[in-house]
């Protein structure tokens, strides 16, 4: 943009003349094409609960957003899924990609309790799973996010509409980065006349989740019961037991346990102990009810040639793990200006962001781990209520959670962001918009971690303190010419040409140090520290260059067609395949225009057959070099680091990876050489995805009832993937390839349904709205390369992942238990024992051994769903949100503590006081025991299904003639993650986070908004 200090000058005129002209008669234009598009007021504008279908005569006037142009919703050919926000608008999160869950169909989004509301979305399934690039593209108002950064940034109180691109057809007009589907936010555009909006809500969490350790009685008579079936001593340092020593029938009369935990050979000296023995809730202590400050303030207007949008947001949420907080503060500014009698608009989306997460984010699951793990035995501090209580001998050897927790909440990351564009819309002829538009999305990271030293229990600590800095930053110019034309009344035509070039670049550094003289905020710095101080740092930067064009056409409304191609070039390929071309086409025909079609009951009756390409260009850009690098304190690639280059003695031999002591000296620093890292692969392409569609949408029973199904085949070849290779290939054998062809299949449906009711007695109708949606899918690989299979389940070559799907479950099935000694004698499986585990002889050779290893599932959902219901009476509102999962296996890992007693130092859940025994044959957890041989892998998985009550809410809304200067006021309660409903016999209490690393909360919101 050449012009850039103009426009920024006209800018400034279009935000004053916008407040200035605030008693002007409101124009309500027809959005330009490439403008932010503000539809009717949204139910938090207008006091209303009422949500709208998005079928029938709607249709005519929702406009979405489909890459670079705007079009009415009835006349998409594409599988574009546009998300009603007034479902999703009460919850108080702090990513809106959460509030997306179960609101539509194919898109599966992965989340979990965290504040820092982290999330993972899936459309249409996946590629290579792990070893490959499956999220989405971002759009937010035109400028797509860097990919190393989520929504989180985004105040979802800002958000006007959000589309879903689903199938290639409308993907494909941004290419090479469309593969995974692309998501498309728009942010709000001023509306009114100087309204004055205030939001403000606060939630209380609170949660169930709980696997019941043992306290520590409980675990005393647990650990004697495994010592016995092992025939194994009982008595250790931390139990004594009397019993009759008879291990075919033992007889228990007692345990002591000692007063304290640090006791060294006799625990009844009392002298100069520190750890009294306890019985520490351990989990209760390191979790807590916590509560979500959630407010906004916005003023937007509207005149004849300006818009106006401005707003702070405050975003303040504790989690149920103690300590644990994500803070965010929000200001944006979207403004547009029309000057030349509508020939020239000018305008800005603006957002900066200031964030803060502390370490216990991301610590979370490990604290939590932690606490099921440590023994309650070991007291939280020491006598004198100011040392941690620590390890001691008979415990795992770790520091206590509550001592990592407070050590962890200090350490923070801070996040400023600067997301938005500039943009200028020329129209010098009817049907004709050139626009230009300047983006950027530029973060600045931050972050601080100091561990204080010392000596906890038995463990001694070294002070440590990470910190690092850097930027990441994307430059985003994009030149477009749209040109609309009707022909003879009937011949509708929209032709978009453009050229977009994105530059990124990223650099940080980071330094760690230990030896600190003081442990104070304002003393441990680097420069502070006294040993094992090393730095460094690391940057990248590539560029994208793009030429696309669009041709949709319609006649008469009745034959839609859209064509569209682009032409993608990026630096992270070699010369030989920098481009890339991912066109697609798509067909509609909107069989109810038809004179022939006479069925009175159907309004609406459109198909649509779409076919495309989509690229991915996600991979290092250093991927087609071979990379050397100085090693100077590692080894080799195949051995653990050791120190810094520091020498412990004279006669050290200790290897210092590439450096190497020329002069014999052992002193000084060591020159340096260098490894290979990395293998270059010059023959790179692009990873590619074709994907064809067939979709029906409808309207019937006068608009009443109306939804689409989408049916699609997606084939994804040539994916851009890492090797894997043995340590026999050599130092630097690790190679980015193209790794295989995946193919996702699947169908999609949604139904929207709105009634009317009208009562005697009542002064008004009772409106009610039933929506919901259900997809299926399934995820096939076709090839892969050698140096990848490997990678995946399996052994390698008669059991491979190839013809399965990519997130196959490979291991030992479980057969139930042994009944009997003989029968465990007999089974030719490894540590077999009456009491425990049995696994299947898959091929029937009388032993256990690797050939019984088979794929017994996969972590694929079988279906995922949602479903809305909402009433409207008057003011009053009412709405209830269900979402849930058929089919698939997650991993419960906590099984390894709360079902077996084979780590001899932690604790252990509640279900071993039910396990096998002689007198509860019927139990289907094993006896206990300090040594269960071969276990079965299958034993840890169990059923993803899950039905849940996201929502529950009911609201009222107060009339504009209550009070002067108050337009609007509306009041909400509302409750999430109510229900849960899980298959009989699922041990974990939520199969959404199976691994708990931060359990999903109930969350009660109390809230109001106002418009004034």
């Amino acid at each position: 943009m050449k012009n850039t200090s103009a426009i920024v000058a006209t800018l400034g005129c279009a935000v004053l003349c916008s407040v200035g002209r605030a008693q002007a008669q409101t124009a309500q234009e027809q959005p330009t094409q490439q403008q932010p598009v503000q539809q009717q007021p949204t139910a938090a504008q207008t006091g209303q609960q009422e949500a709208a279908s998005l079928t029938g005569e709607q249709l005519e006037e929702v406009v979405v957003t489909t890459g670079y142009t705007m079009e009415k919703k009835k006349d998409v050919v594409g599988a574009v899924a546009v998300v009603d926000l007034t479902e999703t608008k009460d919850r108080p999160v702090g990513n809106v990609l959460q509030d997306l869950q179960g609101q539509v169909a194919g898109v599966q989004i992965l989340t979990d309790g965290n504040p820092g509301s982290a999330a993972t979305v899936k459309i249409r399934g996946q590629g290579l799973g792990l070893l490959g690039f499956n999220a989405p593209l971002f759009i937010v108002d035109g400028v797509p996010l860097n990919t190393t950064t989520g929504l989180q940034e985004l105040d979802p109180h800002d958000i006007d509409s959000i589309q879903v691109l689903r199938d290639a057809a409308s993907a494909s007009i941004y290419g090479a980065r469309a593969a995974n589907g692309v998501v498309v936010i728009t942010t709000k555009r001023g509306t009114g006349h100087m309204d004055l909006s205030a939001t403000a809500s606060e939630t209380i969490q609170s949660y169930s989740y709980d696997i019941h350790p043992l306290n520590t009685q409980q675990r005393a008579l647990v650990w004697f019961q495994a010592a016995i079936n092992s025939h194994n001593n009982p008595n250790n340092a931390l139990y004594s037991f009397d019993w009759n020593h008879d291990f075919a029938h033992p007889v228990l009369n007692g345990v002591t346990i000692g007063q304290y935990t640090d006791a060294a050979g006799n625990r009844y000296i009392d002298a100069g102990l520190t750890q009294r023995v306890s019985n520490t809730d351990w989990f209760g202590a390191v979790t807590e009810q916590s509560r979500i400050l959630d407010s906004a303030l916005s003023l937007s207007n509207s005149t004849g040639n300006s818009h106006l949008y401005a707003s702070l947001g405050f975003y303040d949420a504790k989690g149920i793990v103690r300590e644990s907080e994500f803070r965010r503060a929000t200001f944006r500014l979207n403004a547009d200006h029309t000057l030349f009698n509508d020939k020239l608009t000018l305008g800005d989306n603006f957002l900066i962001t200031n964030q803060l997460e502390n370490a216990v984010n991301a610590n979370a699951s490990f604290i939590l781990s932690q606490a099921l793990e440590t023994q309650s035995i070991i007291p939280i501090h020491t006598v004198d209520g100011v040392g941690w209580g620590g390890p001691a001998s008979g415990t795992t050897d770790h520091r206590q959670p509550m001592e990592i927790l407070t050590d962890t909440a200090g350490n923070v990351s801070r996040l400023n962001k600067i997301l938005g564009n500039l943009y200028a819309e020329l129209r010098p002829i009817d049907g004709l918009a050139l626009r230009t538009s300047f983006g950027t999305d530029y973060s600045q990271k931050y972050y601080r971690n100091y561990t204080p030293g010392g000596t906890t229990g038995n463990v001694l600590l070294i002070d440590n303190l990470n910190t690092s800095d850097g930027f990441s930053r994307s430059v985003t110019i994009t030149d477009t010419a749209d040109y609309r034309r009707t022909v003879r009344e009937r011949h509708n035509f929209d032709f978009l040409l453009g050229y977009e070039n994105i530059d990124y670049s990223t650099e940080n550094f980071f330094g760690t140090g230990s030896g600190f003289a003081s442990a104070a905020d304002t003393y441990t710095f680097l420069s502070q520290a006294t040993q094992n101080i090393n730095v460094g740092g690391g940057g990248d930067a590539w560029t994208l260059r793009s030429f696309f064009t669009k041709l949709n056409y319609d006649f008469a409304g009745k034959y839609l067609a859209s064509m569209t191609a682009r032409r993608d070039g990026s630096s992270r390929f070699g010369a030989n395949n920098r481009w890339g071309n991912f066109p697609s086409a798509a067909v509609g025909w909107r069989v109810s225009a038809e004179p022939f079609f006479k069925v009175h009951f159907i309004n609406d009756l459109k198909l649509r057959l779409s076919a495309g390409t989509n690229g991915n260009q996600e991979i290092s850009t250093a991927a087609g070099y071979t990379v050397f690098s100085p090693r100077y304190s590692t080894t080799s690639l195949f051995a653990n680091p050791v120190d810094s280059g520091t020498c412990p003695g004279p006669n050290c031999q200790q290897e210092i990876g590439t450096a190497y002591d020329l002069n014999g000296v052992n002193t000084g620093t060591l020159p340096s050489g260098y490894a290979k890292t990395a293998t270059g692969n010059p023959n790179l392409k692009w990873e590619t995805s074709k994907q064809l569609n067939f979709g029906v949408d409808f309207a019937m029973f006068d608009n009443k009832l109306g939804g689409a199904i989408d049916i699609y085949r997606k084939r994804t070849s040539d994916i851009l993937t890492t090797t894997q290779p043995l340590a026999t290939a050599g130092e630097g054998a690790q190679q980015i390839v193209n790794g295989g062809t995946v193919e996702n299949k699947g169908w999609e449906v949604e139904l929207g349904h709105r009634m009317e009711f009208k009562f005697k007695h009542l002064s008004a109708p009772v409106k009610l709205r039933v929506s919901g949606n259900l997809s299926h899918a399934t995820n096939t690989v076709l090839s892969l390369p050698a140096s990848v299979v490997n990678s995946f389940p399996g052994n390698g070559s008669t059991l491979t992942v190839l013809g399965r799907s990519i997130n196959s479950i490979y291991g030992y099935v479980a057969n139930g238990i042994f009944q009997t000694a003989a029968a465990a004698a007999a089974s030719g499986q490894p540590g077999a024992y009456v009491g425990g585990l049995r696994i299947l002889d898959v091929n029937h050779d009388g032993k256990i051994d690797a050939g019984d290893r088979v794929f017994f599932g996969t972590t694929d959902p079988s279906y995922i769903f949602g479903a809305n219901f909402d009433a409207n009476f008057k003011g009053w509102a009412f709405n209830m949100a269900w979402q849930g999962v058929k089919g698939g296996l997650v991993n419960n890992g906590f099984k390894g503590l709360t079902d077996f007693t084979a780590n001899p130092g932690a604790n252990w859940g509640g279900r071993t006081l039910n396990a096998w025994s002689p007198t509860n044959t019927g139990s289907s957890i094993p006896a206990v025991s300090q040594n269960y041989g071969l276990l079965p892998d299958s034993y840890f998985w169990e059923s993803a299904s899950y039905i849940k009550l996201r929502a529950l809410s009911v609201s009222y809304s107060l009339s504009e003639a209550r009070w002067a200067y108050v337009k609007t006021l509306r009041f909400y309660l509302l409750g999430e993650n109510l229900i849960t409903i899980k298959p009989h016999g699922t041990v974990m209490q939520d199969p959404e986070t199976p691994g708990a690393g931060f359990p999903v909360p109930r969350r009660y919101t109390l809230g109001f908004e106002g418009t004034f």
